[in-house]
This record gives C-alpha cells, sequence and structure tokens, in this order.
C-alpha cells in the first residue's frame, strides 16, 4: 500500500470533522477489511491521503433492545450479530444474513456499517490492472490513467462500463445504477441527458423524451440538424460496433416537438413581475428567452434584423437548416407569450441606457458578425463569408460561372464554398491555413463538399489579392508551414519562399468573426476583454449590475449547441439575481429514474441508421441534403444505446435483510428507510457525502405472525459472495392457508437490493402451492434484463421465490 496517515477519532464530532477537512482525500476505516483490500490493490480512482479510525469511538458498537424496536451499532461486528440472543429471538432473518458473510475471521472483525458501504465486486473496477487494454468504468474518471505501477497497466479507465457487453456472469439482471454522467452528456455543450431521453423513446414515450430534452435544448429541431455530434464521437457503443446515431433522434425529436409545441413549450410558472429585455434573437437569444420565460418572467427580444432567428435564419444555408424551422421556433416562442421587437438595433435605434431603464435586467447575446480585417493588400475587393450566405439566401446570385476562391477551413468557409457551387459557379476552391487533419470544419462537411467538387487546397493562406481597375482578377497564396505554436497557440508560420498565382473572379474571405461592441458608450460602460465582453463566467454578468451577456459576444466564434448552453446558464443566473435567492437552482437536474435499462437484444454488433440522403446531382440550394428518420426508426436507433451505467451488484448480505425487516439507518446527517438508503440515487459509497458517517440501525418489532427466511445461493458454502440472495418477511392469515402480506428482496442481482413488489402484490390472499409459486416467480423477473453472460441468475432468482412460496405451505 502506499503511505497514509492514520488518525484515531474518539468522537463521532471528531471523526466527521476530519473527513470533511480531507476534502473527499480522507477515508472512514471500521473493520478494514474491504477498505484495506482496495487500498492494496489501489482500486480507488484517488488514493487517500488520511484514514479516519472510526473504531476508537466508544458506545458506536452493541444491541440494544427495548418494547419496539432492536437497535444496532454501526461498529458491531457481524459475529456479534450472528450469535446475539436479541437478533436470534427478534429478527432472526438478520442473523442468519450476518452469519452468512464470508468466514468467522471475518465476521469477527468485518462489522455492519462496514459491511451495508462496501465497495461494489466488479473485477473491472477492482482489478483492471490484471485485464489490460482500454477499461470502461462507469466508477471511476473518464480516461484516467490507471494509478497501477507502470508494468502493470498497459491501457486507460474510460467513463462506461466494460462488463455490459464484456465478463459479466456475475453482474446486474435489472439494469444498471447511474453513478455520474455518461460520455455522450458531458460532450454535450448543452449538457442534454442523452440517456435518458433515450429511455423514454424505447419505451414510446417521446412526450417524455420531448420534455428531458428540453430541460436543457429548447431548440432541438435546430441543433439536430446542426450540431457537429461531439456526443456521438464519445459514445461509448463507438468502442464497440459503431456510435449511437444521436443526432438523427434529436431531429426527429425536434420536429417532435415543434408538431405539439403548444402542448409541450408550456408556461406553467406564476408570473413574477418582473421584465427582461434580450438583444439578439440568434441561439443564445432564443434560448435565455425560452427559460426566462418559463421562470414566469415578461420577455422581449430584439433584433436589428427584420426576422428574428440571428445567424439561424440568415447565414445557414437551408440545405442544412431550414428557414421553416427556425421560423417554427420562434413562432412556438411567440405563443408561449415572448415578445419580439424587430428591426431595432442596439446602439442605433434604441440605447443600451433606455433598455436599462425598461426592464429589470438585461441579456445581450448580439452575436459575432464583423469579419475580421487580416491586412491582406487588395482585402476590400473580397466579399466576406457571412455577408455572401446572407445575400445568398435572398436569392442573390453573384457567382454564377465565375471561378471563385474561398479562403478559410471552418464551417462557415464549406458553407460558403457549397453555396458558390449549386449556384452555379464555374470552379470553386477552398483555400486554409490548416492541414486537411487540422481543419475546423466538420469532416463530413469537407468530404460532401469534395463530393460536390469542391477543390481543397490546405495548408495555404493569402499573401495578397490581385486586382485590376478594382475588379479581382485573383489570389497569391503562400505556404503555410505551420498554424499552431509549441504552446498550441494559433500563431501561423509560412515559407514566404513558396507561393502561387491562381487566377479567380471572386475571392470571399470566411476566416472567422467577431463581435460588434459600436452599441457600448459612455452612458454604460461595460468591461471589454480585448474585442469580447467581459463576464462573470459563474453569474453572466458583466460590470455593470443587472447586464448579463452571452454568446458569441463573450466567447468569439462557437457552435450552436455552446449558444444554448450560454442561454440557459445566462437565464438561471439573471432569474436567481431577480428572485434575490441566496440558494443557487440545481441546473438541468436529472430526476431520479431508479435502475437504467436497456434492450439487452442489442447487445451485440449492429449498424446505426442511416437518414436517406439526396444524391448530388439532385442537391441545391431549398432543399435539405439529408431527410430525418420516422419514430419506428428512432426508436430501433434508441435500442442501440447501452443506457451507460455501473451494473456491478451490490454484495451486502446485510442489506436486503434490513429492507425487507423494513429497518431505518441513522448517519450523521440523515434518519432514513434503509429501502431509500440502498436505493436509487442514494446507493452505494460513491453517491453520499464523503463526510457522512453511519451511526446505528434501528429495526421495528415484527408483530407476533410475522415469519422471515434467508437464503443465499453462492458456489461455495462459505467465504463466497452471493449469486442470488433472498430475504422474504410475511405473514399469513390466522388459518395459515394464504398470504396476509409479504416483503420480498433480492440481493445480488442489482447495483442495490430490489424489492420486487409486483410479486408481493399478488401472493397477497394467494394460498402458497406450484401454480402460485411460478406466477410468483414470472412477476418477480419480468423487468430483467440479463446480459449476455448471466441469464442464468434469472432461473436461480425464480427458484429462490418458488422454495420461499412452498415453504410456507402448511
Amino acid at each position: 500500500m502506499k503511505a497514509f496517515n492514520h488518525v484515531n477519532a474518539h468522537t463521532i464530532k471528531e471523526a466527521v470533522r476530519l473527513l470533511r477537512e480531507g476534502k473527499g482525500s480522507a477515508r472512514p476505516i471500521a473493520g478494514g477489511t474491504d477498505l484495506l483490500g482496495i487500498l492494496k490493490d489501489r482500486v480507488l480512482p484517488s488514493y487517500p491521503e488520511t484514514v479516519v479510525n472510526l473504531k476508537t469511538i466508544p458506545d458506536l458498537d452493541g444491541i440494544r433492545e427495548d418494547d419496539n424496536r432492536v437497535t444496532i451499532g454501526a461498529l458491531t461486528r457481524l459475529a456479534d450479530i450472528a450469535a446475539s440472543p436479541v437478533v436470534l429471538e427478534k429478527c432472526k432473518l438478520l442473523a442468519d444474513a450476518a452469519g452468512s458473510v464470508a468466514t468467522p475471521q471475518i465476521r469477527n472483525i468485518a462489522t455492519i456499517g462496514g459491511n451495508l458501504g462496501q465497495e461494489v465486486r466488479c473485477w473491472y473496477y477492482r482489478y483492471p490492472h490484471q485485464i489490460g487494454g482500454r477499461i470502461l468504468c462507469a466508477r471511476k474518471h473518464e480516461c484516467q490513467p490507471l494509478t497501477f505501477p507502470a508494468d502493470a497497466a498497459d491501457g486507460k479507465i474510460g467513463k462506461g462500463c466494460s462488463a455490459i457487453t464484456g465478463e459479466n456472469r456475475y453482474h446486474s439482471i435489472f439494469g444498471a445504477q447511474k453513478v455520474g454522467q455518461t460520455p455522450c452528456t458531458i460532450h454535450c455543450p448543452a449538457t442534454t441527458d442523452i440517456p435518458a431521453y433515450l429511455s423514454k423513446i424505447r419505451e414510446g414515450d417521446c412526450n417524455g423524451a420531448a420534455r428531458l430534452i428540453l430541460d436543457a435544448n429548447p431548440i432541438p429541431a435546430i441543433t439536430g440538424r446542426v450540431c457537429p455530434q461531439l456526443c456521438t464521437e464519445r459514445c461509448n457503443r463507438g468502442d464497440y460496433d459503431e456510435a449511437v446515431s444521436i443526432r438523427n433522434i434529436e431531429r426527429f425529436i425536434g420536429d417532435y416537438i415543434l408538431e405539439h409545441s403548444d402542448e409541450l413549450l408550456d408556461v406553467s410558472a406564476r408570473p413574477t413581475g418582473k421584465r427582461v429585455g434580450v438583444v439578439g434573437s440568434g441561439p443564445a437569444g432564443l434560448c435565455a428567452a425560452y427559460f426566462l420565460k418559463k421562470s414566469g418572467h415578461e420577455v422581449v427580444v430584439f433584433d436589428r434584423m427584420k426576422e428574428a432567428g440571428g445567424m439561424l435564419a440568415h447565414s445557414i444555408p437551408a440545405f442544412r437548416l431550414p428557414l421553416e424551422k427556425v421560423r417554427s421556433v420562434i413562432d412556438a416562442f411567440k405563443r408561449m407569450g415572448i415578445t419580439f421587437r424587430l428591426g431595432t438595433e442596439l446602439g442605433k435605434d434604441v440605447t443600451l441606457a433606455a433598455l436599462k431603464k425598461e426592464f429589470d435586467a438585461l441579456f445581450l447575446a448580439t452575436g459575432a458578425w464583423v469579419s475580421p480585417v487580416l491586412g491582406v493588400e487588395g482585402e476590400t475587393s473580397a466579399l466576406q463569408g457571412l455577408e455572401f450566405l446572407k445575400r445568398a439566401k435572398q436569392g442573390v446570385n453573384e457567382v454564377s460561372g465565375k471561378k471563385v476562391m474561398v479562403i478559410g477551413g471552418g464551417n462557415v468557409a464549406v458553407d460558403v464554398a457549397v453555396t458558390a457551387l449549386r449556384q452555379g459557379a464555374g470552379e470553386v476552391l477552398l483555400a486554409c491555413l490548416e492541414s486537411r487533419e487540422e481543419m475546423p470544419a466538420l469532416p463530413h462537411e469537407i468530404e460532401n463538399a469534395i463530393e460536390e467538387g469542391v477543390k481543397v487546397m490546405p495548408s495555404w493562406g493569402p499573401s495578397r489579392i490581385i486586382t485590376e481597375g478594382g475588379a479581382v482578377k485573383g489570389i497569391e497564396l503562400v505556404r503555410c508551414t505551420a498554424v499552431f505554436d509549441s504552446c498550441g497557440n494559433f500563431a501561423p508560420t509560412c515559407d514566404y519562399a513558396t507561393k502561387q498565382e491562381i487566377k479567380a473572379d471572386h475571392v470571399i474571405m470566411a476566416v472567422g468573426q467577431r463581435p460588434d461592441l459600436s452599441f457600448i458608450n459612455k452612458d454604460v460602460e461595460i468591461k471589454l476583454d480585448q474585442c469580447l465582453v467581459s463576464i462573470n463566467r459563474e453569474s453572466y454578468e458583466t460590470s455593470v449590475p443587472g447586464i448579463f451577456a452571452g454568446g458569441e459576444l463573450t466567447s468569439g466564434p462557437a457552435i450552436v449547441a455552446q449558444a444554448v448552453a450560454a442561454g440557459r446558464k445566462a437565464a438561471l443566473a439573471i432569474d436567481r439575481f431577480l428572485s434575490k435567492s441566496v440558494r443557487k437552482k440545481k441546473e438541468n437536474a436529472s430526476p431520479d429514474r431508479g435502475l437504467l435499462t436497456f434492450d439487452s437484444t442489442y447487445l451485440r454488433p449492429t449498424s446505426p441508421i442511416s437518414a436517406p440522403v439526396r444524391s448530388i446531382q439532385k442537391r441545391n440550394l431549398h432543399e435539405e441534403d439529408c431527410a430525418g428518420v420516422n419514430s419506428d426508426e428512432a426508436r430501433l436507433e434508441a435500442n442501440r444505446c447501452f443506457n451507460c451505467g455501473c451494473v456491478a451488484i451490490s454484495a451486502s448480505d446485510i442489506a436486503l435483510a434490513l429492507i425487507a425487516l423494513n429497518a431505518t439507518i441513522k448517519t450523521t446527517q440523515r434518519t432514513v428507510a434503509a429501502e431509500k438508503f440502498f436505493s436509487s440515487n442514494d446507493a452505494g459509497p460513491d453517491h453520499r457525502a464523503h463526510d457522512e458517517l453511519l451511526i446505528e440501525i434501528v429495526i421495528p418489532r415484527l408483530s407476533d405472525s410475522s415469519r422471515c427466511e434467508f437464503k443465499k445461493h453462492r458456489v461455495r458454502s462459505s467465504l463466497d459472495f452471493p449469486i442470488v440472495s433472498l430475504a422474504t418477511v410475511f405473514t399469513m392469515d390466522k388459518d395459515g392457508g394464504t398470504f396476509k402480506d409479504a416483503r420480498i428482496v433480492l440481493g445480488a442481482v442489482a447495483p442495490w437490493p430490489v424489492r420486487v413488489v409486483a410479486a408481493e402484490k399478488f401472493l397477497k390472499g394467494k394460498a402458497p402451492g406450484k401454480e402460485v409459486a411460478a406466477q410468483a416467480a414470472a412477476l418477480a423477473v419480468e423487468k430483467a434484463v440479463p446480459l449476455s453472460g448471466n441469464r442464468y441468475k434469472v432461473e436461480i432468482v425464480k427458484t429462490l421465490i418458488k422454495r420461499f412460496v412452498m415453504s410456507t405451505a402448511g
């Protein structure tokens, strides 16, 4: 083991203080039968600097009985529980469970608190260094280098679960536990809970899926068409066969939302009486307006254009994003009660000072529309990329039959090149400083452009634009040898001895944009950071109280999904500002949805769905290149999602016994029913605060007519952890002929013990017999989703349930 500080705590208060001061780098130890092993094997994502000994705290062990309950201290040894006359008489089920744990030597050391808080039993979590290669473990940090000696590991740990498609014979048959954000959600700028809404689609609940997306992103019909698919790039399924086609599904749900917008885009919040002005109707402004309206504020959106939508409406070509979709979003927002004042330019038609007087808060999201000046000779004769796209959407054709040179390597440059080609340009070339691999444009967009006939010239930059009588005649290019310096900063290096001249009728510059800050004056002096508006990155507030900003105005050129995230975060900050609330709202919090399930029939290699794409001959400026998918196709693709979580099982024999006994667990922070303590987002040590300590367990007295049983199936009769275990507490009617009630809990079948409520309800009023036992067994596993190697556990569960029912006969 690595060295660590060992501290004896003498009071619970002292132990909590030591753990709190450790801020996650301190761990408690009781018996140590679990912790010492994982420290020796270096299992934990980060090794503790301090170990706090709890056994030096007095009065944390012992078993007490009063009239209505049995109380057991957290440091009580399992051997003492198994031999306790009180436990044997009042709740024999717990004594049997404690007596089944491991070996007598371990039971003499191990405590009940330690048993309940033990780490999961999964070799991908505990022994990845023995497996080698790339290991995915949902409980480890993403791509964290293994913390083992260099000669013991040759791989990385990723954020997923290798057991889902790997060795899983002892893992969960009821789904996975969500132990953190999945890679797809982490890398989605809008932080959409992608696995959650895909689950809803699998269930056929499009409304549920829509509401989950709307929690993070109110314009999925747009992002589902133009998003660069950062989520798909990080999809864990891509390591298995091919990633889930998330954008196709998002587009389907986005269109569904627009079709049902009156139902889904509702405003239920009570009006606050506060007014917020939003300047800019691009993605950041629209999303901020949506979330502010949902919070009950009156929202007015200003834009200098006569049509709302910002670059969504005026720059992105219709073959990627139809204008009708943008208009549908705007119309839906208007029906929500959001007001739009169009054709109103900030700094010209209205001042910042006037708006500040009119509204309780302002959000500035005017975007980045100004093209940078490169200082290249003849630059004033060139067309600008955004202006070219804007005019093309208005029907202006300036390039038909002409030779066009586009300068730039981003998505705007590619859009310009393809638009020029579809307008009938005789030839279109695209030159950029970056190498082909470094081009910031999406790879598939570059490939599509080349497929259509755009000639890409990587590693070339503009030296001068050749003009004659004010008309463009060509361009001189210079070879770029490096775009970034050793620190990764943009610092192009060129070989001025290597140049070439290319004839061209038009040169279109598409080398980025910057915000127009001309609206800022002395009346309201907003602090700037170079060419951007400076904000507090937590609150989105500018240097002027009550004025907030986001989107490209504060970040420079960004993708639509990043603007969506900025708009949402700014709206939350503005809402806190207006309500003067000290307590932070939990941003984009996903409700607890229990165990994560998936379609186990798709745990085999499959291919993602492909949406129909127009042939090159049929592509044009006014119709989408790519069609969407229908509901059946979206559901089939959603089935491919692994719903990444942890499928390791809870190996605690004590936990299911306490749930069956309806016990209560008291910690330093709460008193909670055992069933809630072990289930859902409260499950496992990683879902409790690092300074939360278990103090005692309280078991209510069972009625005189109640009976209980504990059954444990394992490979060997001692030492081994359970393959499946069963704890039951039940009552028969007065005649003993039928079940009056029952609590049935399964262990080692899921990340936490599972109550089989359907079987419990079925047994009420039933007389035990073979047919009743078989039906109860079937109900117990009706929601099972076994993995490739553990389907046998389903049969063991059914057998244990049948044996339990039949044992009650007579």
